[in-house]
């Protein structure tokens, strides 16, 4: 018999990467339960991600009936409840579980957290980085932590970026500090001052693994806040999207 599944296709949207499938019970599909406890396994093929999903409840003759589970995409899952998206690049033999809170925690011991952590997507309009700045994007955007910087994506469209204090210094100390670390190579410079924010943009063309890439990098100055940006695209019509975050970058903070 077909299932009943809560989402219907068209309800799915895009969270997370294609990282794989995994096994989810009617419990969470069907009957609309949210994830109660995860376990990753050590994958047995390549499209395999390790991971069960389970909603409580679930006895062992439950689970010993092949039809109350589902092998389904792991962006179906977050859709069923992104809670998962910040666990799911934790490594094989990790168990997650809802704590009396009601929130999911690492129960596992000695496990410590990966390098890159999904976080939930941004989408069209103001997104806030941190609580000091802000910029717009056109559409829907992956999010991710990648060893302790903010990456935000879409296919062949790659933002990374950095937060920072003064730390006492100065603005025009900092300001110099951008310029003279600059690329020798940059071109279309740009620096402006506008509403208490010192803006610096340049394009340069890098080289990665052997192939160009382009890159714009924006920083943009307070008297005490800073932020970088180091944008990688493929398509020259990206051009526009990248002029519009440089124009709506604003600070945000006291």
């Amino acid at each position: 018999m077909e299932k009943s599944y809560k989402l219907k296709p068209d309800q799915i949207e895009r969270l997370v990467p294609d990282i794989g499938f995994a096994f989810v019970t009617d419990m969470i599909t069907v009957e609309g339960k949210n994830v109660d406890y995860m376990v990753r396994q050590q994958p047995d093929r390549e499209d395999d991600s390790g991971w069960i999903f389970y909603g409580g409840g679930e006895t062992q003759e439950y689970m010993d009936d092949s039809n109350n589970t589902s092998l389904l995409s792991i962006n179906t899952v977050a859709n069923y409840d992104p809670e998962i998206i910040e666990f799911l690049t934790y490594p094989p033999g990790t168990e997650i579980e809802r704590n009396k809170d009601g929130r999911l925690q690492v129960v596992t011991s000695a496990v410590n957290e990966p390098e890159v952590v999904f976080l939930p997507p941004v989408d069209r309009g103001p997104i806030k980085i941190s609580k000091n700045w802000s910029f717009n994007i056109s559409g829907r955007m992956l999010k991710r932590l990648d060893k302790g910087s903010l990456v935000i994506w879409r296919p062949e469209f790659t933002i990374w970026l950095g937060s920072y204090d003064a730390n006492g210094a100065g603005i025009e100390e900092r300001i110099s500090n951008v310029i003279k670390t600059a690329s020798p190579d940059k071109t279309d410079f740009l620096e402006i001052q506008k509403d208490g924010v010192h803006k610096i943009r340049y394009h340069l063309q890098e080289v990665t693994d052997g192939k160009e890439q382009n890159a714009v990098y924006i920083f943009a100055l307070t008297d005490n806040q800073e932020i970088h940006m180091a944008i990688y695209y493929d398509n020259p019509n990206d051009l526009l999207e990248i002029e519009e975050i440089w124009k709506t970058l604003k600070y945000t903070g006291i």
